[in-house]
C-alpha cells in the first residue's frame, strides 16, 4: 500500500443546488458529499474532506480551500482531472498539491474574503438571479458606508450571528468592508475579516441595507453591536447573493 499522503485543493462552486458544505445526517446534497463521492470512485475508497468554511445552503464559492488524507501515487494534476471528471457540472477542482499530514484548511490562510451581490429593479434577471438578490428599494450607498464603519475592528460580533450557530466565541476582526460596483448593475458589498460565523456576513448585508433604505440610522449600527443580541439588528440576507471570494494567503 502507498504511503499516506495529503493533499490540499482550491475548489469553485455554485451552491444553488446544495445544502452547504458540510456533510448534512438525512443525506441531501451537500459540497463536501459530491466531493468525497468524486474521490472514492477515483481511488475506491471513501476518504473524508476538510474545508476551510463551511458555507451555507445556497451560498457559492470561487475559492474554497479543502484538503484530503489519502494512499494513493496520484499526481496533483492527475487528482484535479480525475476528479473533475466525476463531478457535477457546478462544482470544480482547480488546482491540487502536496502538504504535510498536519494541514488543516481552517487554520492554513490568515483570513477570508466574501462578497455579496445585489441588483436594483422590479424586475427579475434570470441571468443573474442565481447569484445576487434582487433589493427592491433604492439605497442610499452613503448611509452604507457610514454604518460599516462601525463594524471595522474587532467586535463581539453576537448581534450577527446565527443562534444556532454552535461558536465558542463571537468576538471577530472586520479588516474591510468596501462598496463597489461590478457589471450588470451589480452592487457589491466586500468583507476581508481573519473569520466569519454562521450568517454572520449574511446578516451584516441585511442590517446594511436596512440602513440604505432609510429603516436604520447609520449610527445605530453601534449600539447593534453593543446590545450582543441577534434580535437587535437586521434580517438574514437571502444566500445567493454570497460567495466565498477567496483565501487570504
Amino acid at each position: 500500500m502507498s504511503t499516506e499522503r495529503r493533499l490540499a485543493f482550491r475548489v469553485e462552486y455554485d451552491g444553488t443546488d446544495y445544502h452547504g458544505w458540510q456533510s448534512q445526517p438525512t443525506g441531501v446534497p451537500t459540497i463536501v458529499g459530491a466531493l468525497e463521492a468524486a474521490i472514492e470512485a477515483v481511488l475506491g475508497v471513501r476518504s473524508p474532506v476538510d474545508g476551510a468554511s463551511r458555507t451555507d445552503a445556497g451560498v457559492h464559492a470561487r475559492d474554497q480551500l479543502a484538503a484530503v488524507t489519502i494512499r494513493h501515487p496520484i499526481r496533483p494534476e492527475g487528482f484535479v482531472k480525475a476528479l473533475n471528471a466525476r463531478l457535477p457540472g457546478d462544482i470544480a477542482v482547480l488546482e491540487a498539491w502536496d502538504v504535510p499530514l498536519d494541514f488543516a484548511p481552517r487554520f492554513a490562510n490568515r483570513g477570508k474574503v466574501y462578497c455579496y451581490r445585489m441588483y436594483g429593479g422590479i424586475v427579475r434577471r434570470p441571468l443573474v438571479d442565481r447569484y445576487a438578490w434582487r433589493v427592491q428599494w433604492p439605497l442610499d450607498e452613503a448611509r452604507m458606508h457610514l454604518a460599516a464603519a462601525h463594524l471595522i475592528g474587532t467586535h463581539d460580533f453576537t448581534s450577527f450571528a446565527a443562534s444556532d450557530g454552535g461558536h465558542r466565541t463571537a468576538e471577530r476582526t472586520i479588516e474591510a468592508i468596501d462598496l463597489t460596483h461590478e457589471p450588470h448593475d451589480l452592487f457589491v458589498i466586500t468583507y476581508r475579516g481573519t473569520a466569519f460565523m454562521k450568517h454572520m456576513v449574511r446578516n451584516l448585508t441585511g442590517t446594511l441595507v436596512d440602513v440604505g433604505r432609510g429603516q436604520l440610522e447609520p449610527d445605530r449600527v453601534a449600539a447593534i453591536l453593543a446590545a450582543r443580541d441577534r434580535r437587535a439588528a437586521g434580517p438574514t440576507a437571502p444566500p445567493r447573493g454570497l460567495t466565498l471570494e477567496r483565501m487570504l494567503r
